[in-house]
């Protein structure tokens, strides 16, 4: 917890470049060695050489730590269900259309003994929304909470598979992904006859995967979306320790950032409980790691500013106007009024940091998670920085320009706001906190919720082991993309 972790300008290699004939000109670069070598000839050598062979080690050495790679087998791509618990189902592709409003994907390694209560807290709240006709954005009415509403299903319209409609339609359609990580005691025939014990009505189902060997929760994460068919996506780990209901103030979230693309990312949050008293009663050395790595985190990967400084607008935009014949005025009949495009270009805005990487509740829309999960690679406990960095790059490959086509008989008129960058979700207009939000702003925005976490007993993180292989993992990711060698989203 407590750790920035988006990459920001680190990732871009720094800071910005100079300016032409600034210090990064070819002539300039130049002077140093130069100087150097009239000066000491034999020492300039021996530093460039030194120089050149630690960057070359440097190099084989990140050739050797980064991860390969590894297909899904045949087997992987199939399922079963309480529906066919013995004959393998193929698995849908998340390029496919979603049709269910709702993917929750649950990755689970050696997770018998936690895995039946996440399962029914998870159905259970989902249920209650269910049969109370409510969205996810509203949540169930606490009043009628009862832990016997599963399988209560009534008549139910047929569910919209729209992310936007997913949010604030009556939730009818749903899926757990059970992906059992090459669990060795038993964890998907658990999943399996936990399922079969909670009835699921039509419209529900909870599905198992198995991995052949095991990957790591982020190569079981990735499994599960990649193969998820909701709208909207859920990881959820499977101990439990977030309480399911937050579900509803992440859709609140999501519901306000979402872009007309349908991109938006919204994930957990224990930042707000770093001093609570679950934190406080954790061993010494466990705090001690974990502020360590958000030091190392933040030192590491240079979290952007929030929002832009203030100072003078010319300096962050530059209008063009040109001449646009084929634009035509609907009112003068279609006579060819001359009109003029006014493009305005405005530095992009910088995705805030994230203060808490690691919590294991994180929502992805359907469109977000066809952009980043494919380009991910790292399999171990660090794959939550790589999917934010994975965002903030592609915030940063989009195309920022508003445009519009307007006559010059009226030059007074404003240029059309781009839809959905900026503008207020809830129809309240006199709100000045959303129109100095940056995360309207962005392309893919990704936003933090606060959630409410408890220690649960059964972790499977070795302190010192994992520790060690996450800092290593976030040398490599930053690495990687910084030298290009790691495919950025572009977005569309």
């Amino acid at each position: 917890m407590g750790a920035a972790c988006c990459a920001g300008s680190a990732l871009a290699g720094g800071g910005a470049a100079g300016s032409a004939g600034g210090l990064t000109s070819p002539d300039n670069i130049l002077v140093l060695p130069l100087a150097m070598y009239e000066l000491a000839p034999r020492a300039t050598v021996f530093l460039f050489t030194a120089l050149l062979l630690s960057g070359s080690l440097g190099y084989i050495l990140l050739v050797a730590l980064t991860p390969e790679s590894v297909p899904p087998t045949k087997t992987e791509l199939s399922y079963l269900s309480t529906s066919s618990p013995s004959r393998a189902q193929p698995l849908p592709s998340i390029r496919d259309a979603a049709t269910v409003q709702l993917s929750v994907v649950v990755p689970a390694y050696n997770e018998r003994d936690r895995l039946p209560g996440m399962l029914r807290d998870a159905v259970q709240w989902l249920e209650r929304v269910r049969q109370q006709r409510r969205s996810l954005v509203q949540g169930p009415e606490e009043a009628a909470a009862s832990d016997d509403l599963v399988g209560s299903s009534g008549q139910r319209s047929a569910a919209s598979v729209d992310e936007e409609a997913a949010l604030t339609d009556p939730l009818t359609t749903y899926e757990i992904i059970v992906v059992d990580d090459g669990s060795k005691d038993g964890t998907l025939d658990v999943a399996l006859e936990t399922a079969g014990q909670l009835g699921l009505a039509e419209g529900a189902e909870v599905r198992a995967v198995r991995l052949e060997r095991n990957r790591g929760k982020g190569g079981a994460v990735r499994h599960g979306v990649l193969h998820a068919r909701g709208s909207l996506i859920l990881f959820a780990d499977a101990d439990g320790a977030t309480r399911f209901g937050d579900l509803s103030n992440l859709c609140v979230e999501m519901r306000r950032i979402l872009t007309p693309a349908r991109h938006g990312i919204v994930v957990g949050s224990r930042a707000h409980m770093v001093k609570s008293e679950a934190v406080v009663k954790r061993s010494f050395v466990r705090n001690l790691l974990m502020h360590l790595f958000h030091i190392f985190l933040t030192l590491l990967l240079h979290p952007p500013s929030p929002r832009l400084p203030s100072w003078p607008a010319s300096l962050f935009q530059r209008r063009t106007t040109t001449t646009n014949p084929r634009c035509t005025d609907e009112d003068d009949g279609g006579k060819g009024t001359t009109t003029t495009t006014t493009v305005v270009k405005r530095r992009l805005a910088r995705q805030p940091p994230i203060q808490d990487t690691q919590c294991g509740f994180k929502l992805f829309t359907r469109a977000s998670s066809r952009l980043v999960f494919p380009l991910c690679h790292i399999d171990r406990w660090i794959f939550d920085v790589e999917i934010l960095v994975l965002a903030d790059l592609a915030c940063r490959s989009s195309s920022r320009s508003i445009r519009s086509c307007r006559t010059t008989s009226t030059p007074s008129q404003p240029p059309a706001q781009q839809q959905g960058r900026g503008r207020r979700r809830n129809g309240d207009d006199d709100d000045d906190d959303d129109s100095e939000d940056v995360l309207l702003d962005l392309a893919l925005p990704v936003a933090e919720v606060a959630v409410d976490w408890r220690e649960i007993g059964g972790s499977k993180i070795d302190l010192v082991k994992d520790s060690i292989g996450m800092a290593l993992d976030l040398l490599v990711i930053r690495a990687n993309y910084a030298l290009g060698r790691w495919e950025a989203p572009v977005m569309p």
